[in-house]
């Protein structure tokens, strides 16, 4: 899947600058996934019966605010509520027509048009991603003509650097995310981009930027994200 069009993440942005939460009220990745895959299907559910119009009405931001839109009640929090209609959208079929390498998305971050970089950190967290994963896919190469001596060593260095309270590739993770939830739309890119496997001529897929929205916005999401490369 392609990740979804430059001009559906500006849109993203503008909905992280405007309506983010405060750090205290952030919750961990499971809590924060769940409730926006709620919101999504609210927003296809109030879209397709316009009897429940006032659902989507709801969703514009009221914090407190408790609805049922055949899925259950649910609590609203101003950034899920704004998310609904864009995540429902994406849900129908945006088409999807973006980068879906992280060498391109790298080159566009140095571009005005595209994905670009506003945070200033995004070709470098980039290249120690494209790096990194090269460099892993090159001891399992190795490895198989090695009975698999280096994969060993590698992923006992893994456990050391897991348990150390900071890594270079935690903090990437860390920076990545910090430029996203600052709007840069080629940091956002990145996190979805490690979120799956993003393919041509597919449709945008929902459920990964879910995924990539709650790692944002979650208080653990540095870790989420860090697992998944």
């Amino acid at each position: 899947m392609p990740l979804p069009p430059p001009e559906k993440l500006r849109e993203l942005a503008k909905i992280f600058q405007t309506n983010a939460p405060s750090a205290k009220d952030f919750e961990p990745f499971s809590e924060t996934r769940a409730k926006l895959a709620k919101y999504s299907k609210m927003a296809l559910i109030g879209g397709a019966q316009a009897g429940l119009q006032s659902g989507l009405t709801a969703l514009s931001g009221v914090a407190t605010t408790a609805v049922n839109v055949g899925i259950g009640s649910i609590t609203l929090f101003p950034l899920g509520a704004a998310l609904g209609p864009w995540l429902g959208a994406l849900a129908i079929g945006i088409t999807a027509n973006g980068i879906f390498a992280l060498h391109d998305l790298r080159d566009s971050a140095t571009r005005s048009t595209g994905y670009p970089c506003s945070c200033g950190k995004c070709k470098h967290n980039l290249t120690y991603v494209i790096d990194r994963k090269e460099n892993n896919a090159a001891i399992k190469a190795v490895s198989v003509f090695t009975v698999g001596l280096p994969l060993i060593a590698d992923r006992i260095w893994s456990v050391r650097k897991y348990f150390r309270k900071e890594s270079p590739k935690e903090n990437i993770c860390i920076s990545m995310i910090e430029g996203a939830r600052g709007g840069c739309q080629c940091a956002i890119a990145s996190v979805m981009m490690l979120c799956g496997e993003w393919k041509q001529n597919e449709k945008a897929d929902a459920a990964l930027v879910v995924d990539a929205v709650a790692i944002i916005w979650s208080s653990d999401g540095a870790k989420k994200l860090k697992s998944k490369w």
